[in-house]
């Protein structure tokens, strides 16, 4: 059984979800603190299901520009990418955050904002390429 995981990158901590093996619906599955538990926890998830993949959020600006955080979003995937051989996408979470205020805790809220944008990918399907087109090109830019 193969399955996805989502990872809300916050400031102070990573929102972790994980889908079910049908690749239907997201559950919110907890916090770590540091990229290091990340690493751990994605390979105890991949130990016992076997990852299909890992998508990251990457918050776009409003008017779809890619600012500070979702560059800070990809450093985090170029970092994952070099410790994991897992496919990792990054994905817009536009208003997960949003989103997930209205129907989580405080403490619950980068998990479930994890889920939401774990559900919205399996909602959506496979993107084509793991990286959104202009992302690349504003990192290298400054932006």
């Amino acid at each position: 059984m193969s399955v996805w995981v989502g990872i809300d990158p916050g400031e102070k901590r990573i929102g972790c979800s994980r889908g079910d093996a049908l690749g239907v619906l997201a559950t919110p599955r907890g916090i770590v603190g540091s990229r290091d538990e990340l690493v751990q926890w994605l390979r105890e998830v991949d130990a016992e299901y076997q990852l299909a993949g890992v998508v990251v959020g990457m918050p776009r600006n409003m008017d779809g520009s890619f600012g500070p955080m979702a560059i800070r979003s990809l450093v985090l995937v170029r970092w994952l990418r070099e410790q994991l051989d897992f496919t990792i996408y990054l994905w817009d979470e536009r208003l997960t955050s949003v989103h997930a205020e209205g129907v989580a805790t405080d403490r619950g809220l980068d998990e479930k904002a994890a889920a939401i944008l774990l559900q919205s990918f399996l909602d959506a399907g496979t993107p084509q390429a793991p990286d959104p087109p202009g992302l690349i090109e504003a990192a290298e830019a400054g932006i």
